[in-house]
């Protein structure tokens, strides 16, 4: 028998009983619960299987309601269409942009961006918007550890295994600010192993350094006489022993760092890879030499520009490649490898542990101490640089 309006008003769950079920027609019902809610069903058949689709709750849907969504139903049904796969498009397709795993990694960017460098900000946000791309217009609650497990397969796939732990990392922070905004009711991120998801990562090897007396005075002979090859490329070799920068510090390079008079590098803290001004002093030598060098490019901001474009540093990878060229091997030294070379014999040279670790713009100390003291060991290292430069002179 249909159900009434006067009989739906008066229906209750049976003594005993946690819910009860109370037929209309059509395989529409009332699911009625023991707590007193009134809930409408429709059983229907799609694709040989049996579904239950909710219409809603009584009396906020009325039984004349209730079969008009049941007819609206049985009409998509003849049509070959399943109501429910219908119901979950419409609703995707009005859901909140706010809602996207995207729009909500982006707000949490925004807050945390004044933390970072801008190099490094910009880097997180291509993680992102990019790499995770796959996973960036799906809503953040349908978000599952299945689609993060599908993301890190891709990323290994792509050829940049590397990036998957960074970035793993990352999305389960984007995460853990979602469950904190109650966005989410539990963060898919957290507990995933990438050891159970994609193949080791290969040893980490560490940049060669030569640490031979001799071996290193015969590297320096080659570099200082070596004059095969283009003139920034030549002097940003000669120079990088000196100073022991990075490749890229050293490609980067403006002269509106270099204070002649004072005998100093300023490095703003942008151009860092700590994200903190570094302070270089320079030796006798150094100075000629860069004095030299402004002879021939003080055209350009920068001490080492571009053979192509003189508004652009020098190309990447230069300084190692002729390295190759000159007969060393990656075995055996590379233009990050002058680092390691100077901590080493500086350190067996009795010089103290932070005022090389501070001169290879490493940190030590505390935020504290740093954020007050951008000048640590000056004195010192000023002397360690200027013995530092003889010494290779020396060797050579």
């Amino acid at each position: 028998m249909a159900l009434t309006a006067l009989e739906i008003k008066s229906i209750s769950c049976p003594e005993g009983k946690s819910s009860s079920k109370k037929y209309d027609a059509n395989g529409l019902f009332l699911l009625v619960k023991s707590s007193g809610s009134k809930l409408w069903r429709l059983r229907y058949k799609f694709a040989n299987k049996h579904q239950e689709m909710a219409l809603g709750k009584y009396p906020n849907v009325s039984l004349v309601e209730a079969r008009g969504l049941a007819k609206d139903a049985h009409l998509m049904l003849a049509q070959g269409i399943n109501p429910m796969d219908e119901r979950r498009k419409a609703k995707k397709k009005h859901s909140s942009p706010e809602k996207t795993f995207e729009w909500v990694a982006l707000q949490w960017w925004e807050k945390q961006r004044e933390a970072w460098s801008e190099e490094h900000a910009n880097r997180i946000k291509r993680w992102l918007t990019r790499d995770a791309k796959e996973i960036c217009q799906l809503a953040i609650e349908e978000v599952d550890a299945g689609h993060i497990t599908e993301l890190m397969l891709s990323i290994e796939a792509s050829g940049a295994p590397k990036k998957a732990p960074t970035i793993l990392s990352v999305v389960n922070r984007v995460f853990a600010h979602a469950l904190a905004h109650r966005l989410i009711r539990s963060n898919p991120a957290q507990g995933l192993s990438l050891r159970d998801i994609i193949a080791p990562l290969p040893k980490v090897k560490h940049q060669a350094a030569i640490t031979n007396e001799n071996e290193l005075g015969a590297l320096i002979r080659d570099i200082d006489s070596d004059r095969s090859s283009g003139y920034c490329t030549i002097e940003a070799l000669r120079l990088i022993p000196r100073l022991f920068l990075r490749p890229k510090e050293i490609r980067h390079l403006k002269w509106s760092y270099i204070d002649f008079e004072n005998k100093i590098i300023r490095i703003p803290a942008e151009n860092m890879k700590r994200g903190r001004e570094h302070l270089v002093p320079l030796a006798t030598q150094v100075v000629e030499q860069l004095k030299s060098i402004r002879l021939v490019t003080g055209y350009s901001e920068f001490v080492f520009p571009s053979e192509r474009d003189g508004n652009k540093p020098m190309s990447k990878n230069v300084m190692t490649n002729r390295l190759r060229s000159l007969g060393y091997s990656a075995d055996v030294i590379s233009a990050h490898g002058f680092r390691s070379t100077a901590s080493t014999l500086l350190h067996e040279q009795g010089w103290k542990h932070d005022v090389v670790e501070v001169q290879l713009a490493h940190l030590i100390g505390s935020a504290t101490s740093r954020a007050y003291n951008r000048a640590l060991y000056l004195k010192k290292r000023k002397k360690m640089m200027q013995k530092w430069a003889d010494y290779l002179d020396s060797l050579k």
